[in-house]
């Protein structure tokens, strides 16, 4: 779509607080923030990460369609995140003013997350996470995720009935999700604050729910409700060909996104939309290349440094020991890596987000092999 469609945010007034209070009760990271907030694009990244994904488990409860983790062995490619791993990273990036808690994996199978959340809370340091609600029930973790206090919490909700969800999230069962969202909105509104979020990766096998999706929405007591109108393709050629072929594409428009929008409006839901296919520009100006490279990478469960979230597996894109990030933040694999977007080489694995052309048919101008 060539007009941009109104995407997700944060809730405004706890996420600027936050942000503000984190600045000036941490010097270090006042200073970091600014010299980013600046977008010089170099090789070399003048300031440290802003952002991070930390993936704290790379292991799923569900198969879903659209995901790896379906095709691994057990649902998991590594061992969950040690707890002293995350803290150790935190102390050592003093910039981070924002993170997210996931990866590939259901973040409520780590045994430790609400420590995580609520260390994250200690330090100003706004998180987010997404959560598939087939466990919010146990202990009563729809509230303990609520009390721990993260920015926001997304739900991921991909059909409006039993089949087409469960065909979807292979291994879900519906009703139990929909009940434990629905206690999960309700104790947050009981709390009177606004965390949670829908969120629903549109697809072939969906696409003819939407509407009914919001309608779902309602009855669950959503104020958010989140359309992603791209799905990953994890940088190879294997899931490319695979997602492509449910991936919607142009078969989503202008006219049915609008009609969402003001369907929500009806029940009181903000209705935003997620193009993870169109997110930078390789013709305009540099600071519109992938901010990723110079302000945020992602650290896997077994804490290898990945560049992007869209690849999530560091056993497609691997840059090193997270807990020699400052090092390697800076060093010849990063360094080439940025080069590659400034000068318009974009990699085969990174051509999604600017919306281009993906050829496998072909040698990538990017050699994985020289890092």
């Amino acid at each position: 779509m060539q007009d941009k469609l109104p995407a997700p945010y944060a809730d405004p007034e706890t996420y600027q607080s936050m942000i503000e209070r984190g600045l000036k009760r941490f010097p270090k990271r006042g200073e970091n923030f600014v010299k980013c907030q600046q977008k010089n694009r170099e090789p070399d990244a003048e300031c440290l990460p802003v952002q991070m994904d930390f993936e704290v488990v790379s292991r799923c409860n569900f198969r879903c369609v659209m995901c790896m983790v379906s095709e691994w062995p057990g649902g998991k490619r590594a061992d969950d995140m040690p707890y002293e791993g995350f803290e150790q990273i935190l102390d050592e990036l003093y910039g981070l003013v924002e993170i997210k808690l996931q990866g590939l994996g259901e973040p409520l199978l780590h045994p430790r997350i609400f420590d995580m959340i609520s260390l994250a809370d200690e330090r100003d340091i706004w998180t987010r996470l997404t959560v598939n609600g087939s466990l919010l029930h146990i202990k009563e973790n729809y509230k303990r995720l609520v009390d721990c206090n993260p920015g926001e919490i997304q739900i991921s909700i991909d059909g409006a009935d039993k089949e087409v969800f469960e065909t979807i999230r292979r291994g879900a069962n519906f009703e139990q999700v929909v009940k434990n969202t629905t206690k999960l909105n309700e104790y947050e509104q009981h709390r009177g604050v606004l965390k949670t979020r829908s969120w629903t990766v549109v697809q072939r096998t969906n696409l003819h729910q939407l509407r009914d999706i919001i309608r779902l929405g309602a009855k669950m007591k959503f104020r958010r409700m989140t359309f992603s109108v791209a799905i990953s393709y994890f940088g190879t050629e294997k899931w490319t060909q695979k997602n492509m072929q449910i991936d919607v594409g142009c078969e989503f428009s202008r006219d049915m996104a609008e009609y969402l929008i003001e369907m929500g409006r009806e029940y009181g839901i903000e209705v935003t939309f997620w193009d993870a296919g169109s997110k930078y520009n390789l013709n305009g100006r540099i600071q519109e290349r992938c901010s990723w490279l110079w302000e945020r990478a992602f650290i896997s469960s077994d804490l290898r440094i990945v560049p992007c979230c869209v690849f999530s597996n560091p056993d497609i894109i691997d840059f090193g020991n997270a807990k020699q990030f400052t090092q390697i933040w800076n060093g010849k694999a990063y360094r080439k890596l940025r080069n590659a977007h400034l000068t318009g080489h974009i990699p085969n694995f990174c051509k999604q987000c600017y919306g281009l052309k993906i050829d496998y048919s072909g040698k990538d101008s990017y050699e994985m092999s020289s890092l």
